[in-house]
């Protein structure tokens, strides 16, 4: 890449990122003021409905949106094909939602989840229509007009939902926060984009972008299957109770991690697209974008991981402290995950749909394993059977999956994400240190201060590698640059 695309592609996802972090920021507020204001069990009875409704959704799309973002060529006829196709897979998924709500409701005997699970239908048929013109806008690299509609859905639902729960105080307000977002979201799309679908075209290249975007839909759905499982087998086995509790960690958790990955990901994977038939750089723009990730998530949950109890008890109140062993536990699956859920931009930018697939396959039966294992122990025996088989399996069966074909090998990802494992420890070895002996983890200032030694730490830790220090020449003359065309 030139100095001007890389200028571009770090200030999408700059935009992109600002776009995100107002999202996780409002987001947070939302779920803390939920949080305090409702039970437990309304959390789990959103949960349990949500977990079928949005398996089903997975389908609304088949993939298509990122089969027109990896296309570099693409016409108007193909892209009608694909959207009529979307479309028919959205109101087949909403359909046999509606169906099963009956059987969901009898599944967790909770009769509560036939109207919201009826009610999530609509939402998820609503949810599939923006697909392909939201893909359009990515592939035209018009990022500042999808954050600045992120932004206004995202802020029309926060509203909408802190009022929901002050007046309703059940598990609807959260539904009608979702409903805001998605209608303002869907809305904005379509007109910002300038799509109106026409005639489908069918022809080769049209059934081959359809296959890819299948495979892809494909690993999500066993991928969901493989994150949902834990839900489904603790709101059968344990109650709403526990799955309020399991749900709000995984929430706060990993939510964050994905939030982050979003953005980087709109961005990257049709920059990717573009440099696949280029090893040298495709590899650079991987591994600047995989150690920046790293960097800006893994002390911070190293952080969290220690201190789970006390930001609990801060945060959410006394009552939700019952969920911080099982944060604990997930926070080192999150730690691994940060660099396995890069392994899409990976795939999806070289068109590998089938092996992606089967490393969803793979992941999900490993995952689902875990859960059964861990299940006598309830939510926390989950999580930590998780977070175990994560480190010891899944870890690893991503890289050689990654390092199979393509630009990107297993050594070059040891050599690009080791230094931050060693940060992990240091940073690890310095927040117990601190918080057990030097600093008190119950006051937000101690707080601060201990997340400030986790970064530092992981940061000096990461600064002995040359490739580290490399990197960060490179964004401080970015950043000096950027600077300087301002002045």
């Amino acid at each position: 890449m030139d100095r001007d695309s890389k200028s571009r592609a770090a200030t999408n996802i700059l935009i992109t990122g600002g776009s995100q972090a107002w999202k996780l920021s409002a987001g947070f507020v939302l779920t803390v003021f939920s949080t305090r204001n409702l039970a437990p069990s309304d959390f789990g009875v959103l949960a349990m409905s949500a977990t079928a409704a949005t398996f089903l959704g997975l389908i609304k799309d088949l993939g298509v949106g990122q089969a027109i973002i990896q296309r570099t060529e693409i016409t108007k006829g193909q892209v009608d094909a694909l959207f009529w196709l979307s479309v028919l897979a959205s109101a087949v998924s909403a359909l046999a939602l509606t169906l099963s709500a009956y059987p969901i409701s009898l599944f967790y005997d909770d009769p509560r989840l036939q109207q919201l699970s009826v009610a999530i239908a609509g939402l998820s048929f609503i949810a599939g229509l923006p697909t392909v013109p939201a893909a359009l806008l990515a592939k035209d690299s018009r990022f500042k007009t999808l954050a600045i509609l992120d932004v206004a859905a995202t802020t029309a639902s926060v509203v909408a939902g802190v009022a929901a729960v002050v007046i309703l105080r059940n598990y609807w307000a959260l539904y009608l926060s979702t409903l805001v977002l998605t209608l303002v979201s869907t809305t904005g799309i379509w007109v910002c984009s300038g799509y109106r679908p026409g005639y489908p075209h069918l022809d080769r290249e049209t059934r081959r972008m359809a296959r890819f975007g299948l495979q892809v839909s494909g690993f999500n759905l066993v991928n969901y299957f493989s994150r949902n499982a834990d839900n489904i087998l603790i709101g059968k086995f344990r109650g709403g109770e526990e799955l309020g509790l399991y749900d709000r960690a995984y929430k706060l958790l990993l939510l964050p991690i994905i939030q982050l990955h979003t953005p980087i990901g709109q961005v990257i994977v049709p920059l990717l697209s573009r440099l696949r038939f280029d090893k040298e750089k495709y590899l650079s723009a991987y591994d600047d974008a995989l150690s920046m990730v790293m960097l800006v998530c893994q002390p911070g949950i190293v952080f969290a991981i220690f201190l789970a109890e006390p930001l609990f008890r801060i945060v959410l109140g006394e009552h939700w402290v019952g969920a911080a062993p099982i944060f604990s536990w997930l926070g080192l699956a999150g730690l691994i995950q940060v660099a396995t859920a890069t392994a899409a931009w990976l795939f999806l930018s070289q068109g590998r749909g089938q092996e992606y697939f089967r490393l969803g396959v793979w992941t999900a039966l490993i995952n689902v394993t875990s859960f059964v294992i861990g299940l006598p122990w309830g939510g926390l025996g989950i999580a930590a059977s998780y977070a175990l088989v994560n480190c010891a399996i899944v870890l690893p069966l991503y890289a050689m999956s990654i390092g199979r074909n393509g630009p990107v090998t297993v050594r070059s990802l040891i050599e690009t994400t080791g230094p931050h494992w060693i940060g992990c420890l240091v940073a690890a070895a310095v927040t117990w240190i601190s918080s057990a002996s030097l600093l008190d983890g119950n006051s937000p200032a101690g707080l601060a201060t201990l997340l400030a030694l986790s970064y530092a730490s992981y940061l000096f830790a990461i600064a002995f590698f040359a490739q580290k220090r490399a990197l960060a020449q490179r964004l401080l003359h970015y950043g000096y640059r950027k600077a300087a065309a301002k002045l």
